[in-house]
């Protein structure tokens, strides 16, 4: 007798269901409603497989199987103009509680997830490596993409150790995750940053606070003190950086920029 599949646990049902590139798309392929989650856990809220493989109550090499036939649909309607149609699977949608796919904050898996950031932080806090994109005037450089220069602040017991520079000079923003995380940095403290290099932060297990401006060795007080907190909807075109006790500094440039 075959073994049933046990179902897998997605937050709720997507808002559209069909995806269509043009009315004469010739064919349409079907996206169950758990490969459409294991890509919302991975790579909308960029989350690790072992924690995407916990939210959807699955083993990890299950989740893995379920996100690789999702990549492989999504990469062959994108590159021969076939549609998608969510449809389906082997699931089973949340409890009430959970808000469907909103972020309810009292949903069990999200309430986990906060916990386990706020050790994240509390551990840089003790002992870490900070990076803070830096000018030569010791201000927050705002523009991560093109930035040359970090200021690295190694913490210990909750105190600064030590401090120094370090040039990235002809790292464009894919490859300053990897020079980042080669100069074993836990935390970045930035500007304006763009959705794409905070990808490449996240794949290389570095957190992220964006959206701050003004004095370096301030910033990594405040965040010592635990007063420093990333904007999400800090770009470096929107000109809204964060906060540091309750101040908010804009950029200083007068033209709309991108930050890559």
């Amino acid at each position: 007798m075959a073994k049933s599949t046990k179902c897998r646990r997605v937050c709720g049902r997507p808002a559209a269901l069909r995806f269509m590139p043009d009315a004469r798309a010739a064919e349409i392929l079907d996206l169950s409603l758990e490969e459409l989650e294991s890509l919302r856990l991975c790579d909308l809220e960029g989350l690790d497989q072992e924690t995407a493989a916990r939210r959807m109550e699955v083993s990890r090499g299950t989740l893995q199987r379920i996100i690789y036939s999702a990549h492989a649909k999504v990469a062959e309607a994108l590159c021969t103009g076939k549609g998608i149609f969510i449809n389906g699977g082997n699931y089973e949608i949340a409890g009430e509680w959970c808000g469907g796919m909103a972020r309810c904050r009292r949903c069990p898996f999200i309430i986990e997830s906060d916990r386990a950031f706020r050790e994240r932080m509390e551990r840089i806090m003790r002992n870490g490596i900070i990076a803070v994109t830096a000018e030569e005037n010791g201000e927050i450089f705002q523009h991560f993409g093109h930035t040359r220069w970090f200021a690295l602040y190694e913490i210990k017991e909750g105190a600064v150790a030590s401090h120094r520079l370090i040039d990235a000079e002809g790292s464009g923003h894919s490859a300053l995750g990897g020079f980042l995380k080669e100069n074993g940095v836990d935390l970045l403290i930035c500007g304006g940053i763009g959705g794409g290099a905070k990808n490449v932060l996240a794949a290389a297990g570095i957190e992220l606070v964006s959206g701050v401006s003004g004095s370096i060795d301030e910033a990594v007080k405040a965040f010592l003190a635990g007063r420093l907190k990333d904007d999400p909807a800090a770009e470096c075109d929107h000109h809204h950086h964060g906060e540091i006790e309750g101040s908010c500094h804009g950029c200083g440039h007068g033209e709309a920029h991108g930050c890559h």
